[in-house]
């Protein structure tokens, strides 16, 4: 029997601020940024009696960069895309099968095969499902009801087990 699930997604500023994160953070370079944020907020309390104002104040702000500005500047990110953005503004309508993915919205149609699928990764309230190392479509576990588990047991039967990244799973 061919499993199907179809889903009406939405996306929310929250969803793509949890996706904009993920992105930011779990890259080298997000981790470096934040390695580089708290070694400034270290060197700031080591030196703070002894350093003057403006190197006080220069390492404070490397400290917050990566900790404070960027998640700051992720959140007006997401909500600049998820409002202004048209193809946000219509739900998207899958169809999960066996066979792949169908992708519609309007009159447009995508259709995705699984052998296609670059990563599947879930988050606490997100399934991404990527086709190439940037783009991926994302999924709110909020949105997909009961259809939640036959979606994962999906992915599970026709992704490589290597290319998928599950919570509570090594």
């Amino acid at each position: 029997m061919d499993k199907k699930v179809n889903l009406k997604i939405e996306l929310k500023v929250s969803d793509m601020y949890e996706f904009l994160l993920r992105h930011a953070y779990t890259s080298i370079s997000g981790l470096i940024g934040v390695g580089i944020s708290l070694v400034a907020l270290v060197f700031f309390f080591i030196g703070l009696k002894d350093s003057d104002a403006y190197q006080s104040v220069l390492l404070l702000l490397i400290a917050s960069l990566f900790t404070i500005i960027n998640p700051i500047q992720l959140r007006l990110k997401a909500k600049q895309q998820v409002c202004l953005n048209p193809m946000f503004k219509i739900p998207l309508e899958y169809e999960f099968s066996e066979t792949g993915i169908v992708v519609k919205q309007n009159e447009e149609q995508a259709e995705l095969v699984w052998a296609d699928t670059f990563k599947v990764v879930e988050t606490k309230s997100l399934i991404i499902i990527y086709f190439s190392k940037v783009t991926g479509y994302i999924l709110p576990k909020s949105q997909m009801g009961e259809q939640k588990e036959t979606l994962m047991e999906l992915i599970k039967g026709n992704v490589d087990a290597k290319y998928c990244k599950f919570r509570g799973s090594k």
